[in-house]
């Protein structure tokens, strides 16, 4: 059964502009959070539901729904896996990733495989049904935190592409991973510095996860400590 979202519940959309959303999810309230954003939307109808990808191969057919709305982690096969499968059936249908995961080589992955957009859990609701439009019309997109990710990776020509080895940085960060470490270095919390800069939280965690990583330190003071060594915060 369709579950329309609109306004007016004695007016319901019209037919030749509803978008048939199929939501691949194995947690409930994941789910029941994903229906809570679509309400009031007339022109998306949430036309299925699965929990695994296996189920959601069998039930796509009877479904053929515009948009399949793709979590990663799902028990047995995968999204990614799933995805590719799912394409190869019914390759008229849009994926739009929505993943805990942030990581680039998994968002480039969910690409490559057919993927038409990706947004992270942290998502709004408008964000998600601009998306959910965007995919439906044939158009990609992508998260604003992943393409900030994506345009301020050091040595990166393009997505994907790495660039020459000669590149004139002096040390690992990007731009807005040096942000994050001069406010750090001012005594700032992770809070503040997502206010300062506009992003979320979790973009600010991330930024310092990917830090640590690159200089191979274990807390902000030894982070600290390797951005002055090597001119970074002066």
């Amino acid at each position: 059964m369709l579950h329309f979202c609109w306004p007016d519940p004695l007016l319901p959309p019209m037919p030749n502009t509803t978008i048939r959303l199929f939501i691949v999810e194995d947690h409930t309230l994941n789910y029941e959070g994903i229906l809570a954003l679509l309400q009031g939307c007339d022109d998306i109808a949430v036309a299925g539901h699965a929990r695994t990808g296996e189920q959601a191969l069998e039930l796509l057919a009877e479904y053929t729904p515009e948009v399949v709305l793709m979590d990663l982690k799902l028990p047995g096969i995968d999204g990614l896996e799933t995805t590719s499968r799912l394409l190869a059936l019914h390759p008229g249908a849009q994926v739009l990733v929505l993943s805990v995961d942030d990581d680039l080589h998994m968002v480039r992955d969910a690409i490559r495989r057919g993927a038409r957009g990706y947004l992270t859990k942290n998502v709004d609701r408008e964000e998600l049904v601009n998306a959910i439009r965007k995919v439906a019309a044939g158009k990609r997109h992508l998260a604003d935190e992943l393409i900030e990710q994506i345009l301020e990776q050091p040595q990166v020509a393009a997505f994907g592409a790495t660039a020459s080895s000669s590149s004139s940085n002096t040390h690992p960060f990007t731009r807005r991973e040096l942000d994050v470490l001069r406010l750090m270095a001012e005594g700032k919390a992770n809070k503040q510095i997502a206010e300062i800069l506009f992003v979320s939280l979790h973009t600010v965690e991330t930024h310092i996860k990917n830090m640590y990583s690159k200089c191979d330190a274990s807390n902000k003071v030894e982070l600290i400590r390797y951005g002055q060594k090597i001119g970074a915060l002066e």
